[in-house]
């Protein structure tokens, strides 16, 4: 029927927090409601999905079960209540072969290299994904990875849909003196700052063990902390008797936390493309991180930070002196980039180019 809506049925594991689902949210927020009827299911829901449910024109549905069975069945008859045009997956077993079924166009998001996977796993996922009509690579490096790494990959398939972020809640922020002092910081302290899971890939202990050498040389630097993990313990017991380091827990309100920050660190062994990095840069915050996948493609080294060997605490600590010294060079880093997330990975672009997408999937008989 001409001008009818398309019907879009967004499948994830999980929607408590992290990078996958701050994707899933900005789809949600973003997506035309004039052309799409949006419904959003997961496995397991959290603070994430407690968002998406109150977005105006968006149906969340929670498929609560620990049935392989019978969580496949429920995808099955959703897809088919909502009469699904297009299934976009995001890291779910589920969506390619609920929207089969139903006759719907399927989307696989690729959202990280998956180098863990076992070789089964490896042949599995490639064969599943000859269901997918079309595959978005979040970062040119994970377009190759997925290529080059997984059985039966059509690289026609794959195409690159880097990840964007809303931008108007991290332009233009003032310090945040508040954040510093809720955590004893103050107002005049230089302060480094990471937002991220605490686990293995995030690589924070090379954060403390950079931070353990330049500490004495300036009694006004701080490390703010931000997020928790299976790492959390050990993490907090390796600092211990540091006191300048501040875990600051889970918090939402990351745009407040990095207005308090003068310095954004993400130290990672491995990325897909940061969503916590192009957050930081958009918030005017020069970037040190790891030299690691698609986090190449956007911090340009030595003009919107500085990109560093994984576990290399040596160059950690001589790239955090440098700008711990000097404000130019932080002030000039930070609005180079928030430039290039401006023009580069913004969360309508990103949106927009998906829709495009869509739209020419519903053109394809």
């Amino acid at each position: 029927m001409p001008g009818a809506k398309i019907n879009l049925l967004i499948t994830t594991n999980n929607l408590d927090h992290g990078g996958v689902e701050e994707v899933v949210l900005t789809y949600a927020r973003f997506l035309d409601k004039n052309v799409f009827n949006v419904t959003i299911a997961c496995l397991r829901a959290g603070t994430v999905s407690a968002e998406i449910a109150k977005i105006p024109g968006v149906r969340f549905v929670h498929i609560a079960t620990q049935s392989r069975f019978l969580r496949f069945f429920r995808f099955s008859l959703l897809a088919r209540e909502v009469k699904a045009d297009i299934v976009h997956n995001h890291a779910c077993w589920y969506g390619h072969l609920a929207g089969a079924l139903c006759g719907a166009k399927r989307i696989e998001t690729v959202h990280n290299m998956y180098f863990w996977f076992t070789w089964f796993e490896r042949w599995h996922y490639g064969f599943y994904n000859l269901l997918a009509h079309r595959m978005f690579a979040v970062s040119e490096y994970v377009r190759q990875f997925t290529i080059d790494h997984f059985p039966l990959m059509d690289p026609a398939k794959l195409v690159v849909v880097r990840n964007g972020i809303p931008l108007k809640q991290f332009l233009e922020r003032e310090t945040d003196v508040e954040i510093r002092r809720r955590h004893g910081i103050d107002a005049g302290a230089t302060v480094i700052g990471f937002v991220g899971r605490l686990t293995l890939q995030k690589g924070v202990e090379y954060l403390i063990d950079a931070f353990a050498k330049l500490r004495s040389s300036d009694p006004d630097l701080r490390v703010i902390i931000v997020g928790e993990g299976d790492l959390g313990e050990a993490l907090r017991a390796r600092a211990a008797g540091i006191p300048q380091i501040v875990f600051a827990g889970f918090q939402r309100d990351i745009p407040r936390y990095l207005a308090s920050f003068d310095i954004f660190v993400l130290p990672s062994l491995w990325e897909g493309l940061p969503m916590s990095v192009l957050e930081a840069m958009a918030a005017g915050k020069p970037v040190i991180a790891t030299a690691v996948s698609g986090t190449s493609e956007v911090v340009m080294e030595g003009e919107t930070g500085f990109l560093i060997e994984p576990k290399d605490v040596a160059q950690l600590a001589d790239r955090l002196s440098r700008l711990v010294r000097d404000a130019e060079l932080r002030h000039r880093m930070g609005s180079a980039g928030r430039d290039r997330v401006t023009e580069h990975f913004s969360a309508e672009g990103m949106v927009r180019t998906s829709e495009a997408i869509y739209q020419s999937l519903m053109e394809k008989v």
